[in-house]
């Protein structure tokens, strides 16, 4: 198993993505306001609710929509 192949890139979160993206002339689209709230950059479904309620959210329309492959514990690093 060699995975999909897809990549994620986040070029309004990330420094090395934002450089990937710039490259490549990517839209820089910020899907979150300053209150923890979605923009409508997430779509009418997520727009306006809160980061974690939107994050439930989006797991069960994959999984409405057979498209859910699971979940794991992640502990993210952020490199000062």
């Amino acid at each position: 198993d060699k995975g999909t192949g897809v990549v994620k890139v986040t070029p309004a979160h990330d420094e090395n993505d934002f450089a990937c993206g710039s490259r490549n002339k990517l839209e820089v689209l910020d899907i979150m306001n300053d209150d923890g709230t979605l923009t409508h950059h997430a779509g009418p479904l997520f727009e306006g609710r809160n980061r974690l309620e939107a994050r439930e959210g989006v797991v069960s329309k994959l999984k409405e929509l057979g498209l859910f492959r699971g979940e794991k514990e992640f502990q993210q690093r952020v490199m000062a």
